[in-house]
């Protein structure tokens, strides 16, 4: 079945802040920032939760100007970087505000990682169970020979508590080792402890509703 997908492989190093006295060090650090996105992340699955038992997650975000819907699977062994399959399609603005709001089905969007889902469980139906809203602070910064993007987010969870965290995503595994290093002296010289974040944003709003 996958084969007829475009599933694509997210290679991430993600590390957890601790706190937002660190956190600040680390904007500081970058200085002025690219950009900043509020995204609201709202997570679907069938009533006995099969695709969350699967290993499996299906995400609806909604952006200031884009909707997105992904599938993404399970965390593959790695002790240095989160990798995973993914499949990601662009909707619009209005279609994620609509589905988040309930007023739309996910299950009546025509692409394919809705399409993934119906082959994969044949679901009748399928509910919003966990959301989170994230704010996400983008900055470009070589880091040895790479080119990185720093995603540094802020994620308010729907018991009203904070994560803070670091997101570089990368494009191939040969990559990790070198960024890796680098980020544990980078780290070092901010005075931040370097801790990775070996859990999802979805794994820890699960947690958060005790429903897991």
């Amino acid at each position: 079945m996958g084969n007829r997908y475009d599933l694509q492989k997210e290679i991430e190093i993600k590390l957890d802040l601790g706190s937002f006295t660190n956190y600040l060090k680390l904007l500081g650090y970058l200085g002025q920032i690219d950009r900043e996105l509020k995204q609201i992340n709202c997570f679907f699955d069938t009533e006995d939760y099969k695709i969350t038992n699967d290993g499996w997650a299906l995400r609806v975000r909604l952006e200031p100007e884009r909707g997105l819907v992904t599938v993404k699977g399970k965390t593959l062994e790695n002790s240095k970087a989160a990798v995973r399959q993914e499949l990601e399609a662009e909707i619009s603005h209005s279609d994620a505000d609509n589905i988040i709001k309930l007023n739309n089905d996910i299950l009546s969007l025509e692409i394919e990682p809705i399409e993934f889902i119906k082959e994969k469980w044949n679901p009748s139906a399928l509910s919003k169970f966990v959301h989170f809203e994230n704010s996400r602070q983008y900055k470009k910064i070589k880091v040895g020979d790479c080119n990185c993007i720093f995603e540094i987010d802020s994620t308010l969870y729907s018991d009203g508590s904070v994560d803070y965290e670091l997101e570089i995503e990368l494009k191939d595994e040969s990559e990790i080792e070198d960024i890796y290093d680098k980020l544990q002296k980078l780290f070092s010289s901010l005075h931040i402890p370097f801790i990775n974040q070996t859990q999802s944003k979805f794994a820890r709003a699960l947690k958060r509703t005790g429903i897991f």
